[in-house]
């Protein structure tokens, strides 16, 4: 394939995955561009998701890891992130999917000089679809913080930046993870189009919202340590944009 820039190391962590692992997988297999390597890592399922992915998961640009003891998602991603050698970083959960032109259209806003590129994506639950979509082409290290764009995970690609990025066990980990890339970023370049699937599941944490709002303040007073007035400051952008989000797509 023309225009490939460099290997994209796609880090997978998988718990009790087997019935959605092989969907995730392929939506990478039958990705445009092609030079990318998968790192699945299984975080000590209960199931036979292990066994499954081995069977089925033959591709040779597929390393599939295992780890000795449950380290949950954040721990897990670090187990890929710290096995990945490739100059640019992608996300994607065992229960989402990808368009066959996320990476292609991806790596061709790094090629271009952007450092963090996200997208628009569906979001699907057993109740309800709907797209989420920021409306920009760019999102901005503050406009991120007040949660002005709800990023979906699966869809973060991003060069390897000069101070490495790993995830913090705390709640929200995904967007302190975010919040460190965006530290050093500033930016990142938002693909209009809907790249990604993102799957709604049952026993979702993100869905118990009273859990969320005390994790997102607690994680903006360990970001803004010194300055309680910014922390409330976020907290009630965050709550505002809540709000509003949930209006918007109930």
């Amino acid at each position: 394939m023309n225009n490939q820039i460099g290997t994209v190391g796609i880090i997978i962590p998988m718990y009790n995955a087997r019935a959605t692992v092989l969907r995730a997988v392929q939506s990478v297999i039958d990705q445009t561009y092609t030079d990318w390597r998968i790192y699945l890592i299984n975080d000590k399922s209960t199931d036979d998701s292990l066994e499954f992915v081995r069977q089925h998961c033959t591709d040779p640009r597929i390393t599939i890891l295992s780890n000795e003891v449950n380290l949950g998602a954040a721990e897990t991603r670090n187990v890929g992130l710290k096995a990945a050698r490739e100059p640019f970083i992608a996300f994607l959960d065992s229960d989402d999917e990808w368009a066959s032109d996320k990476l292609m259209l991806q790596t061709a806003c790094l090629a271009a000089g952007d450092d963090l590129v996200i997208s628009n994506y569906s979001y699907q639950s057993r109740t309800k679809a709907y797209d989420v979509r920021y409306g920009k082409p760019l999102l901005m290290k503050d406009n991120f913080v007040k949660k002005q764009f709800r990023i979906c995970f699966s869809s973060v690609c991003y060069r390897r930046p000069a101070h490495t990025v790993l995830f913090k066990k705390k709640g929200h980990e995904d967007f302190l993870f975010l919040y460190e890339l965006f530290e050093q970023y500033k930016q990142a370049r938002v693909i209009d189009k809907n790249l990604v699937t993102y799957y709604e599941m049952g026993d979702s944490l993100s869905r118990n919202k009273n859990k969320a709002a005390k994790w997102h303040l607690d994680l903006l007073k360990y970001i803004y340590k010194n300055n309680p007035l910014k922390v409330y400051y976020y907290y009630v952008w965050y709550m505002v944009n809540g709000v509003l989000f949930t209006l918007k797509h109930r």
